[in-house]
């Protein structure tokens, strides 16, 4: 079983100065790409092959219709590839983490769950969320769950 993670940015993938830190991250600009924070979690690979691409890099206050378009078009089209995923993982900022799934819960049309995780603390920080929901949201778009849009 395949899982597509769609990187858009936000706090699960910032970076910040120490581990100390969880409020100069966003002002850094620095992120970690999707293969980066899949490294960061092996078990995820245990439960399925999993697939990734960086699709934005931007704060969550950033991403509106424009980019939900982008989202739902690129969705698609993994849908209409060849052996498509079984399930979609997007990372998102949580400051409009939930327009985005409701958006893509209205505009993608399939059955395969697609799956909106964020988190609070960056994964630079003490403490971080971030590997924890990333995995949870993995296990979430195996087998379906009402977290899934």
């Amino acid at each position: 079983m395949r899982i597509h993670v769609l990187g858009t940015g936000g706090s699960i993938a910032g970076i910040g100065p120490h581990r100390l830190d969880y409020t100069l991250y966003p002002e850094l600009g620095r992120k970690l790409t999707v293969e980066q924070m899949l490294e960061r979690i092996p078990e995820a690979r245990e439960l399925a092959e999993v697939s990734g691409e960086d699709l934005l890099q931007v704060g969550s206050p950033s991403i509106g219709p424009k980019e939900w378009l982008q989202l739902a078009d690129r969705i698609h089209a993994l849908l209409a590839a060849p052996n498509p995923p079984a399930g979609y993982v997007i990372t998102h900022g949580t400051a409009t983490l939930e327009e985005t799934a409701y958006f893509l819960h209205l505009a993608v049309k399939s059955d395969r769950p697609v799956v909106v995780t964020g988190a609070m603390r960056p994964p630079s920080a003490l403490g971080t969320d971030a590997d924890l929901n990333l995995l949870a949201a993995k296990t979430d778009s195996i087998g379906g769950d009402e977290a899934s849009v």
